[in-house]
C-alpha cells in the first residue's frame, strides 16, 4: 500500500485525530483536549498519515531537552496509532521514519521512545 501521503496535522484533521489519543484513556474534557492539539501542532511535530481523505494513522514527537553540558538536543517520539485496517501495510513505518526525518531537520542528535511489549516486533521490523 503506497497511496497514503504522510504529512504534518492541521487543525482541521482534529475530528478524525482524536480517536487515535482517546481510546478508553482518561480525558479531562474534548474542549481541553482540543486546545492542547492547538498548541502542538505550533510547537511539536504531529504527523498524520491519510488515504483518500482519511486519517490512517498518527505520529507525536516533541523536543525532550537540551543536554546541560553538550547542548544534544533531544527528541521523544510519544505516541505511534495505525487503524487496525491499514496496519502491517508500511502506514507505521512510513510515520515512524517521517518523524525521525523531522527530530533531523531540527538538528537532534538523541531520538528516543517507550515501547509497549506488544510493540516491540514493529520496532525490530522497522530495525531496532
Amino acid at each position: 500500500m503506497t497511496d497514503f501521503k504522510i504529512r504534518a496535522a492541521r487543525e482541521s484533521d482534529w475530528e478524525q485525530f482524536y480517536p487515535f489519543c482517546h481510546q478508553g484513556k482518561p480525558l479531562d474534557s474534548l474542549e481541553m483536549a482540543f486546545k492542547r492539539f492547538q498548541k502542538k501542532l505550533e510547537t511539536e511535530g504531529v504527523f498524520v498519515a491519510e488515504l483518500e481523505g482519511e486519517i490512517v494513522g498518527i505520529s507525536m514527537a516533541h523536543t525532550w531537552h537540551e543536554y546541560l553540558m553538550s547542548g544534544r538536543k533531544q527528541i521523544r517520539f510519544s505516541m505511534l496509532e495505525v487503524k487496525l485496517e491499514y496496519r502491517n501495510k508500511g502506514v507505521g513505518k512510513a510515520l515512524f521514519e517521517h518523524t525521525r526525518d523531522w527530530a533531523d531537520s531540527i538538528g537532534a542528535t538523541w531520538f528516543e521512545w517507550y515501547s509497549s511489549p506488544s510493540a516491540v516486533t514493529f520496532y525490530e521490523h522497522v530495525g531496532f
